[in-house]
């Protein structure tokens, strides 16, 4: 992974530079809420382990997945359904999701964020 991530950096232009992230904060509508979660994307720079994980929407969500500078991950976030199940599902999908992004359990302590319980 270190090797492909390494070959990605190389082919940057000289002038490249870091912008300011964009924060995203999610707004479920009825739709979603019928669906029983929503997708949610985030990301941090990857020289910072311990840094700032942001959240952002899918349209920086890609463009930030092809930047060598941001590990990135998305997960579907359940907010339907009862309160047990809602915990336990999204405690899991924060257990994957931290393989890729670890500080993203820091970002995401109530689990039951979004839900209307």
């Amino acid at each position: 992974m270190d090797l492909k991530r390494y070959k990605r950096i190389v082919k940057l232009p000289r002038d490249f530079s870091l912008s300011e992230v964009n924060t995203f904060i999610p707004k479920p509508d009825d739709s979603d809420y019928e669906r029983g979660y929503i997708t949610r994307f985030f990301i941090q720079r990857v020289n910072d382990k311990n840094g700032v994980v942001y959240e952002v929407n899918s349209k920086n969500f890609t463009k930030y997945s092809i930047n060598a500078f941001y590990l990135v991950v998305a997960l579907n976030w359940k907010i339907s359904g009862s309160v047990d199940e809602i915990k336990t599902i999204n405690s899991k999908t924060i257990r994957y999701a931290a393989k890729n992004l670890p500080a993203v359990s820091l970002y995401l302590p109530n689990l039951l964020q979004f839900s209307k319980n």
